[in-house]
């Protein structure tokens, strides 16, 4: 089911737009309506459709609002900014958002590690006598 975002299923997520901002957002609508069926294509349905517009208008918001957005310091010294690392011109979604709707989507879902029991010895025993001088030799396997 291909996405095909407009603009009026997007404004109840986005504040008030102004005719310039209508515009921008119309050319940017089937940007991301493209970028969304690329990654995510038929796991866009009715019930997750949501997911996605509101995804879909908060990458629109903040595109709307760099450079303001995303900087992380100004100075007025040298009359410097500095952006953070994530306002790159070509990223339309944060790592965040594209984690929580892949796990929404059951793709990916990261890695998770399961920790091994300690052996034994270690577990049951003073682990410090494994390295004193009076080493039991039966606790070294």
């Amino acid at each position: 089911m291909a996405l095909n975002l407009n603009l009026e299923e997007l404004k109840p997520f986005l504040p008030p737009l102004d005719t310039a901002q209508e515009e921008r957002v119309n050319a940017w609508i089937p940007v991301l309506s493209l970028l969304l069926d690329l990654r995510y294509g038929a796991h866009i349905t009715g019930e997750r459709r949501v997911l996605f517009v509101s995804a879909a208008a908060d990458a629109l918001e903040r595109r709307l609002g760099k450079p303001a957005g995303l900087i992380d310091q100004e100075g007025a010294g040298p009359f410097s900014t500095r952006y953070n690392p994530r306002a790159a011109l070509s990223r339309w979604f944060l790592p965040e958002e594209l984690e929580q709707l892949d796990e929404a989507c059951g793709l990916g879902g990261g890695i998770r590690s399961v920790r091994t029991p300690a052996p034994d010895a270690i577990r049951f025993e003073n682990a410090s006598r494994w390295y004193g001088d009076d080493v039991d030799q039966e606790l070294i396997p």
